[in-house]
């Protein structure tokens, strides 16, 4: 795998999906997720839709939130680009 060959705006996408997909398992809603993260609902439906680039330390809180290694959410990106 190359990076130079792979966008942000599909890293973006294929983070999001990974988010909505464990979001979902767990039984939140966004607004759940939100508050849990202490992150706004919107800016969660962005990450989501693959419009925002969340940061490192934002990785973070949303896998505390989802009671998951960030490196879980990483490694599903990885696998899916």
């Amino acid at each position: 795998m190359s990076l130079i060959l792979i966008s942000s705006t599909k890293l973006d996408h294929a983070f999001g999906k990974s988010l909505r997909k464990r979001r979902l398992a767990k039984l939140l809603t966004q607004e759940n997720l939100a508050l849990e993260s202490n992150l706004s609902r919107a800016y969660i439906s962005d990450i989501e839709m693959g419009k925002k680039d969340p940061s490192l330390f934002t990785i973070f809180k949303l896998a505390n939130a989802l009671r998951l290694k960030p490196s879980v959410l990483i490694d599903e990106v990885e696998h899916t680009i």
